[in-house]
């Protein structure tokens, strides 16, 4: 029976090694990692080494590569590449590298990039100045998604943040993306990759992203909405370092329309539909016909913002 007993542990052991095995082979082809950033030679030496590094950095020793081990594995590898500078983050103004304190960028210029075709853009020969940011979700599954949609339809938005906090840049800032009409040549298009629905909570999960929140208590245009899939926070720091880093460089106030009450509008703020506002919005801040992005508290995002400038 003992014998039995240790046979059956041994068995699902190695089960469960298998599982975490082809997990990891799918988080390689997601990602871009591979063995050579452990120093592993195989799969099965990978998981020692993976399980050694989720515990020094306080993960869960699971031996599965996923969104947040991965950002603890790249964060590593960078800082161990050398000088910080040859590998620095980046996005694209004008032709020109703007450097953004954010380590998961894929700019125009980057290996899989999702930069997207001229005949989805008008292309700008002068240097624009943006005066607002308008903020919407892509209601697809991930940044990929989203720029197919983007380029089957032949419209754009400057860049897309997936669900692992990556920023994906599909347009340079300098030339005017088509996403929210009436105010494009004087924006900056930033989508959320968000399916909305939550039926599709499942499919983030098996995906290896996690749960995403749920939003129960979300309003726009005076209306609540049904329970709908929130922000990762990971998103929402590569957010944060989005806004900081274009407000700086297009001098746009960090700033939100808000309500008598201090609180962020979440109705059409008519001075953005003019085009007499200057900072950052939400597409539903433009129009009743929209409600991205529905939830997202963009006024604790900007004081942060603030808070930490300051």
């Amino acid at each position: 029976m003992a014998l039995l007993t240790k046979l059956y542990k041994i068995l699902s052991f190695l089960v469960e090694n298998t599982k975490v095995i082809e997990y990891n082979k799918r988080s390689m082809t997601k990602h871009g990692w591979d063995l050579s950033w452990l120093g592993a030679t195989n799969h099965e030496e990978a998981l020692l080494i993976i399980r050694r590094f989720q515990r020094e950095n306080d993960l869960e020793p699971d031996g599965m590569v996923g969104p947040m081990t991965f950002r603890r594995l790249d964060t590593r590898r960078e800082s161990e590449a050398g000088d910080p500078n040859a590998s620095a983050s980046h996005i694209i103004c004008n032709g020109e590298e703007v450097p953004i304190d954010w380590v998961k960028v894929v700019s125009l210029d980057g290996d899989k990039n999702l930069a997207l075709s001229k005949e989805c853009y008008k292309s700008s020969s002068k240097k624009r100045k943006p005066q607002m940011i308008v903020t919407h979700w892509d209601a697809a599954l991930s940044a990929e998604s989203c720029h197919r949609i983007l380029k089957k339809r032949n419209i754009s938005s400057h860049f897309v943040i997936d669900n692992d906090g990556t920023i994906y840049q599909m347009v340079d800032t300098n030339n005017v993306a088509w996403h929210a009409k009436g105010v494009n040549d004087i924006s900056v298009g930033i989508d959320f990759s968000n399916a909305y629905y939550s039926k599709y909570q499942k499919w983030y999960t098996r995906k290896g992203f996690g749960r995403r929140p749920i939003l129960e208590n979300s309003y726009t245009h005076g209306n609540k909405h049904q329970p709908h899939l929130g922000y990762y926070q990971v998103q929402i720091d590569a957010y944060k370092e989005l806004i900081r880093t274009l407000c700086e460089y297009y001098e746009i106030p960090v700033e939100c329309p808000r309500d008598s009450e201090d609180r962020y509008l979440t109705e059409v703020h008519q001075p953005a539909v003019d085009r007499k506002y200057h900072g950052v919005v939400c597409h539903f801040n433009l129009t009743k016909r929209k409600i991205d992005c529905a939830g997202l508290q963009l006024d604790k995002i900007i004081d942060d913002i603030v808070d930490e400038r300051d």
